[in-house]
């Protein structure tokens, strides 16, 4: 951890004690939490045999999935898919034009995006939407593997479902508008909540954030909801439980994107903002995607 990046003893920077201090206790934490690792890692191989044992039969054949009806909950996530392929194209088209910015091949066609769609806002979209539409895909699929879990359609899950897609529906058509308009000076003193907060991997306005937030704690309840007839209790390494594990991991770690303000020292607000891509995105939702 240090705040005098690069060393450099002739300019003053060199390390002092803080950073000796949490450095230190950093190393103290990591070894620990090895630790702690390796203790699970131990009682997991300790599990009863029936948790490796082979499959009795297959879960799924060609005949239960030609006969197989979705469920409405199923059948209310294909527009999740749907909007999800639509900001994959957006993202794909958003970076075509920030790659423009430094080669200007299009300029061979006399075509410059760049004076309307300059590399701040185009560089921004793309960053953005490549986390819309993997946590789209990601949401819409958690759900519609939820009545296979339960064995049975839940009630009440619909609207929890269609709100969920609604709001994740602000929050895109929200926060890319904002993402324009911020930059441009349109938004006036509510740039920081409305329009682009400048930080990359959190571009959205603070608003937007927040209701990000929210999104994910409504999605926790849908999913606490769908896993909840498949717990097995006394059986901590049970999938379905380590469903839950993830999703509450997932807003926990999103608060690290909450750190930084405008006024907050850059080192330190730089570093909270670089978790939410290396601890939220890289950790945690490659760890739900794969149970």
């Amino acid at each position: 951890y240090t705040h005098n990046w690069p060393y450099d003893p002739a300019a003053g920077n060199t390390p002092t004690s803080p950073v000796v201090l949490w450095s230190v206790l950093g190393m103290l934490a990591f070894v620990l939490m090895c630790g702690i690792v390796l203790y699970y890692i131990g009682q997991y191989n300790q599990l009863p045999n029936k948790f490796f044992k082979p499959a009795q039969k297959d879960l799924l054949t060609v005949e239960k999935v030609s006969n197989f009806k979705p469920t409405p909950t199923q059948r209310a996530t294909y527009k999740f898919f749907a909007v999800a392929a639509l900001l994959f194209f957006l993202q794909v088209s958003s970076g075509i034009v920030t790659i423009n910015d430094y080669v200007d091949f299009l300029g061979w066609f006399g075509i410059h995006p760049a004076e309307a769609f300059p590399v701040t806002m185009s560089r921004s979209w793309h960053l953005m939407l490549a986390l819309y539409w993997i946590s789209t895909c990601w949401i819409a699929s958690s759900i519609f593997i939820l009545p296979i879990l339960a064995k049975k359609e839940i009630p009440g899950q619909l609207p929890l479902v269609n709100g969920l897609f609604w709001m994740l529906v602000v929050l895109v058509g929200g926060s890319l508008t904002g993402m324009v308009l911020g930059p441009k000076g349109s938004l006036g003193d509510w740039w920081y909540w409305l329009g682009h907060q400048g930080w990359e991997y959190v571009d959205f306005g603070k608003a937007y954030q927040v209701l990000l937030m929210g999104i994910f704690v409504l999605w926790g309840v849908v999913v606490y909801r769908g896993v909840k007839p498949a717990f097995v209790k006394g059986e901590p390494w049970n999938l379905p439980n380590w469903i839950i594990y993830s999703v509450i991991g997932i807003p926990l770690l999103f608060l690290s994107g909450f750190v930084g303000k405008p006024e907050t020292n850059f080192v330190i607000a730089d570093f909270w903002r670089w978790m939410v891509i290396h601890m939220w995105v890289e950790a945690f939702f490659e760890v739900f995607i794969t149970v």
